[in-house]
């Protein structure tokens, strides 16, 4: 008598699928990989307070794409539909593989913000906290949502 067997198919996105995101950088520190959450929101109110102040004396809105797949976060100059891209002028601000995304916070007093907290699994221990602006609210949502579907579970997003 033979043997039955069967395979059973894992449900998998594509590697290449990813959606863009159309934000504003606030700003970014790094900070000590030890920072618990509860210094957070005090990290992310500098990162805003230094933002408002350099834009008292410089006003610049940085105007990023947020590119978020499961291989990788990346972040991008936005050079606007107008620009074509140029690979001798590309720059790219960051780009982490998933295993570094850590928290994603969102702040539900102003829900137009959020930050990512990155641990880089070097020897120095450092961390970095990116804060983000969406002009809408709801496209933070998805934001958050399909980061923490890619990344993590959905305890990921921690809300402050």
């Amino acid at each position: 008598m033979e043997p039955i067997t069967f395979k059973v198919k894992k449900h998998q996105i594509p590697n290449d699928f990813s959606a863009s995101f159309s934000l504003q950088l606030i700003g970014s520190l790094p900070v000590h990989s030890l920072t618990t959450m509860s210094m957070l929101p005090w990290i992310v109110a500098e990162i805003r307070m230094l933002s408002a102040e350099s834009s008292k004396e410089e006003p610049s809105v940085s105007q990023i794409r947020l590119y978020v797949s499961p291989a990788s976060l990346r972040c991008e100059p936005d050079s606007g539909k107008i620009q074509q891209w140029d690979p001798l002028n590309y720059s790219g601000l960051f780009e982490y593989k998933p295993q570094h995304v850590h928290k994603l916070i969102h702040n539900s007093h102003d829900p137009s913000y959020f930050a990512c907290l990155i641990k880089d699994g070097a020897a120095n221990h450092q961390s970095v906290c990116y804060v983000f602006k969406a002009d809408d609210q709801t496209k933070l949502v998805c934001v958050l949502h399909r980061a923490s579907s890619l990344y993590r579970p959905p305890a990921l997003v921690e809300m402050l």
